[in-house]
């Protein structure tokens, strides 16, 4: 996820806040095809631009990036979980997106990282994404494609920007989620703060594991034998009032495992946590151990 270094337009950097005649046409958003050649035809673009000291330019492809309508858009297409832990980040970072964007580029440049690559991720597994990379795609409402530009130095050293969408005909800027963090409670209409925070409790997981009532076997993936993968998926679990799994995001893992551990879980059951006699909800670890056998 991009570093934000700088949060407003005050911030001078070279190459874009300096004004300068364009030196070249500006090319049409749209003219950036929807695959991996697009937006690495784009980001160098703009990397020359920045190069040549053409604010114009840059500044032009730098700001098409701003999704459009993303108080639309992030609901549309991300469950309500994520969008409920970026789209706020969004609002308060859309006007000073392409600084920071422009920043991102400039800096990766002054320290080598001149080459460009793209990795287009479409299904909700692979084994060489990272976890925040998982919990992204699988948090999407349909399978559209996410893409992550690396920016490559001499020694295949590489730093990622993750991600960009293809919205409204041209490549946009994807702040993702922090799934780090719980999803944040909001109170009912007429109910204070406090009451809201009275409706789930931390627990640890080997508490909410002496709860469990039914335990759905997650299948050994074929990929992950072959690879002779094996090991520990935790999972970050809401368990709502009913015991039944509300949310469900990975921690750690790799992704074949991750995906099956996820399918498994999601169909688990526990007895309903009471505090004070009422149901609450629960937040919680879940530690899925996978054994290859011999």
């Amino acid at each position: 996820m991009i570093r934000f270094l700088c949060v407003a337009f005050i911030c001078v950097l070279p190459g874009l806040a300096l004004a300068q005649n364009s030196t070249h046409s500006t090319p049409y958003i749209g003219s950036y095809s929807d695959n991996t050649s697009g937006l690495k035809r784009l980001a160098n673009d703009i990397m020359t631009a920045q190069k040549a000291n053409d604010s114009a330019k840059a500044g032009a492809l730098l700001n098409s990036m701003v999704i459009p309508e993303a108080d639309k858009w992030y609901p549309a297409n991300f469950d309500n979980g994520a969008t409920s832990r970026v789209l706020e980040k969004y609002r308060t970072n859309e006007q000073s997106l392409p600084l920071q964007l422009a920043n991102f580029f400039l800096t990766a440049q002054s320290e080598g990282f001149k080459d460009v690559d793209v990795v287009r991720f479409e299904k909700n597994c692979d084994d060489n994404a990272s976890e925040q990379t998982f919990n992204t795609l699988d948090a999407r409402l349909s399978s559209f494609p996410l893409y992550e530009l690396r920016f490559i130095n001499g020694s295949n050293q590489f730093k990622r920007l993750f991600a960009f969408a293809y919205i409204g005909g041209g490549f946009r800027f994807v702040l993702t989620p922090d799934f780090s963090q719980p999803p944040p409670q909001k109170a009912a209409p007429g109910e204070s703060e406090a009451g809201a925070a009275l409706t789930r409790v931390r627990q640890g997981g080997a508490v909410t594991a002496a709860s469990l009532i039914n335990r759905v076997q997650p299948a050994y993936p074929q990929i992950a034998r072959d690879e002779h993968l094996s090991g520990t998926v935790r999972l970050h679990a809401i368990i709502d009032k009913e015991g039944k799994i509300r949310e469900l995001r990975v921690l750690t893992g790799r992704c074949s495992l991750a995906r099956a551990s996820i399918d498994a879980v999601r169909q688990w059951r526990y007895r309903p946590t009471l505090l004070e006699g009422t149901p609450v909800e629960v937040d919680t670890t879940i530690d899925v151990i996978f054994v290859l056998s011999r």
